[in-house]
């Protein structure tokens, strides 16, 4: 008798778990889960999350992500890799239109680099080199032709966007690993002060090259604080039950912590995401997600304190604090140790002078170097 009431009282409460989902697409894959989430269920608070794209647009994929964000009305951002813009691409004019029709559909259309490789040191987990990184030059070169092949794209409306962001491949530039920053600290690409790796990457933020570049030229950069986990796959679909256990690991992820919005990192070049991203969308909503946009997202002043979304005016903000802590350090200093510290002047040799930071004529000097007076650096740092 009292196994008998056990076992009622177990199935009243599976039961009672039960979630009632609108599975609007992916309907067989969809009860899968929710049949999984019936023995095995995830306590979820209602976080807000917003979605996020990056190294597309792919026509074999984008257009079905598209139609399933469209379904449930759902507003993502798309970090473009703007290579597959480039004429010299095979299917560039397919790609062109997907990003116009990113952006007519309401979602916003961000920057993701032209080449997809790093834009300061990358290193795996053993230490080992993967990527030097661009030089200055190469990061100045890489944000003006992507956003000219955005703007190019979008028949010039890229640049009317609000946000406008950028995300650094791999996040280098902005989200070092501890041994990146401690590598770039030995080898004197950077000077941080003694610190936890917390504290000197807030403070790397503050000095990052690629950082102050992205500012200059009217960005701010968006990281992330959920990874789907889809970059170890391949782009061809897994099997299926290697897809269930992807979109359970997803949903769990983004129920977990309600304190913070989550920025949720997908590439719209993986199949997978084609049968993933409708079910973690449908029974995202029935656990208590808010799918948030861009511009809802960028609201939420706790991801510009983490880190996650660091816009344009702090970099800037972070680069007076710098030099101020310079002049504050050197003000000891011999006049002579001081110019070797802290001196930003340019030598012309044209006119056998020196000119001062932020001065010049069809070139002007900016830290101690010669930049056109047309580049988006000295527009917005130089008056």
């Amino acid at each position: 008798m009292k196994l008998t009431v056990f076992i009622l009282l177990l199935i009243s409460a599976l039961s009672a778990f039960a979630l009632e989902c609108d599975l609007k697409s992916q309907a067989e894959l969809g009860n899968e889960i929710l049949k999984e989430l019936s023995t095995s269920p995830i306590s979820c608070k209602p976080n807000s999350v917003h979605v996020t794209f990056d190294d597309g647009p792919s026509p074999n994929v984008t257009p079905h992500i598209l139609d399933e964000l469209q379904l449930r009305n759902v507003k993502a951002s798309f970090f473009i890799t703007t290579s597959n813009l480039d004429p010299e691409h095979a299917r560039y004019k397919e790609n062109r239109d997907l990003v116009l029709k990113t952006m007519n559909a309401g979602h916003l259309i961000a920057n993701h680099g032209h080449k997809h490789d790093a834009y300061c040191l990358r290193m795996n987990g053993k230490g080992e080199i993967l990527d030097e990184g661009f030089t200055q030059t190469e990061r100045e070169e890489q944000i003006k032709k992507s956003t000219e092949l955005l703007q190019w794209s979008t028949a010039g409306k890229y640049n009317q966007q609000k946000p406008l962001l950028f995300r650094f491949p791999y996040g280098r530039g902005a989200m070092p690993s501890e041994m990146e920053l401690q590598r770039m600290v030995s080898d004197g690409e950077i000077k941080l002060k003694p610190g936890t790796y917390s504290e000197q990457l807030a403070e790397y933020r503050h000095l990052s090259p690629p950082l102050q570049t992205l500012a200059g030229s009217n960005l701010s950069h968006l990281g992330w604080n959920h990874d789907s986990g889809d970059s170890s796959f391949g782009v061809k679909a897994p099997e299926n039950k290697v897809i269930k256990d992807y979109i359970l690991k997803n949903l769990r992820g983004l129920c977990s912590n309600p304190q913070i919005t989550k920025v949720a990192l997908f590439h719209d070049i993986k199949e997978m995401n084609i049968s993933a991203i409708p079910v973690i969308l449908d029974i995202g909503k029935c656990l208590g997600l808010k799918f948030i946009s861009a511009q809802e997202m960028a609201k939420d002043k706790n991801l510009n304190k983490t880190g996650v979304l660091i816009e344009k005016q702090d970099i800037l903000i972070g680069m007076v604090k710098s030099g101020l802590s310079t002049l504050e350090e050197t003000k000891d200093l011999t006049p002579k140790q001081c110019i070797t510290e802290i001196d930003k002047s340019c030598f012309s040799e044209q006119y056998k002078k020196r000119y001062p930071h932020c001065t010049g004529g069809d070139s002007v000097c900016f830290e101690g170097k010669w930049l056109s007076r047309t580049d988006p650096i000295i527009i917005n740092n130089c008056h």
